[in-house]
């Protein structure tokens, strides 16, 4: 059963930050879509991965995030 979840993503100035967390999501397993939003600081991710494992992705690569409430 696929869950969307919101991620507060930090660190995000261009549209090439907003690339590369996509990037970054979209070849993890468990995720079924990825939307990044510049304005908001924000990823809204669809799927059945862990959502502390989607944080640590994006962490990863370079943008502090955390699961929003």
């Amino acid at each position: 059963m696929s869950n969307t979840m919101k991620f507060a993503v930090s660190n995000m100035k261009c549209g090439g930050c907003v690339a590369n967390v996509k990037k970054a999501l979209e070849g993890a397993a468990g995720i079924d879509s990825v939307e990044v939003d510049l304005e908001k600081a924000e990823a809204t991710v669809t799927g059945d991965a862990d959502a502390g494992i989607i944080a640590k992705i994006i962490t990863d690569a370079g943008y502090p995030a955390q699961v929003k409430g």
